[in-house]
């Protein structure tokens, strides 16, 4: 199975991109010629364009030609084509737990029926994951998947919640939030949300919930979602992004790389040390988990900035050498 389809090209994509202009209105020449000489190769305006404007039978035939131009002559527009490779990614990806929290049991029966006599590119038991928490998501429990797409709905909405939970005492919590991101730890196998506090339409603080701690969610309605959330999280970005110095020890680069998903990131490769220098982007109140993960990782990584960082690192590394002495 080739990895490469022609549905990709530019070919394809220019005359898609025509037909659904010509769709519900006449485009001129000009435009024709235009969006081609634009977008595609130096020929392209010499082999292409004839096919798409004439009528003979070398020619694609797709448009008819009136007094102010062309229009196609398709009853809607082209639906975008799927390939085998695609398929198949879709088949896989319904295989996995996790689908169900995003897709209801009508839309799953849907597809899975649509895709009968697809086969997955890989059966879910075919990949080995290291490192990663054997105490993740109950993916199927009911409770969980109708507490997880209400948060969903919210987040989407924008809609405020009234969110009950256990802490990581057991102890049953209730309070109003402001969600603004769904974000999930392949490390920990856990989704949480990430929200505001809200107290009468203002906003109290930052607060992450782990999805499986809470026991009931509701949106509340008529609520007015806060405005001000996408600057209250910005204000907390730090003004630095912590450097670390990474080899492939014991296939450092993908253990890293993947538990640290959900961060944003710039990465160099060095060739001549087989090392990622690494810059990840982070807030004030990922701080300590980000600090614990990373010291998680031991000799394979080196933080080499910025110091007010580095010497967190210090202090907690000396803290757990005095607890062993």
């Amino acid at each position: 199975m080739s990895l490469f389809s022609e549905v990709y090209g530019k070919y394809y994509r220019l005359i898609s991109e025509i037909l659904n202009k010509a769709q519900d209105k006449t485009v001129s020449v000009e435009y024709i010629y235009d969006l081609i000489r634009n977008q595609g190769f130096g020929d392209t305006l010499l082999t292409l364009a004839p096919r798409i404007i004439n009528d003979d039978e070398d020619s694609y035939n797709l448009l008819s030609k009136n007094e102010e131009g062309y229009q196609s002559i398709l009853d809607k527009e082209p639906s975008v084509l799927l390939t085998t490779l695609e398929l198949r990614w879709i088949k896989t990806l319904l295989m996995d737990k996790r689908i169900q929290l995003f897709l209801d049991e009508e839309e799953l029966d849907v597809l899975k029926e649509q895709l009968a006599d697809v086969e997955e590119l890989f059966d879910q038991d075919t990949i080995i994951y290291i490192g990663q928490a054997k105490d993740g998501d109950p993916y199927d429990n009911i409770d969980y998947i109708n507490n997880f797409r209400k948060l969903l709905y919210a987040v989407n909405n924008k809609k405020c919640l009234n969110i009950t939970y256990l802490n990581a005492e057991g102890v049953r919590r209730s309070a109003s939030y402001a969600g603004y991101r769904i974000e999930y730890s392949p490390k920990d196998d856990k989704f949480r949300l990430n929200a505001v506090l809200i107290n009468r339409g203002k906003i109290v603080y930052h607060s992450k919930i782990n999805v499986a701690r809470i026991v009931k969610a509701e949106i509340i309605e008529p609520a007015k979602y806060p405005s001000g959330i996408s600057e209250y999280i910005s204000n907390h970005k730090m003004p630095e992004p912590i450097e670390i110095i990474l080899n492939n020890e014991r296939n450092g680069f993908e253990r890293v790389f993947v538990h640290l998903s959900n961060y944003e990131r710039n990465s160099e490769y060095d060739e001549e040390t087989n090392t990622c220098r690494v810059k990840i982007y982070y807030y004030d109140f990922d701080e300590s988990e980000l600090l614990i993960q990373l010291l998680s990782y031991g000799p394979i990584l080196k933080v080499v900035g910025p110091e007010g960082f580095k010497q967190k690192v210090v202090d907690r590394i000396n803290r757990q050498k005095r607890l062993f002495n």
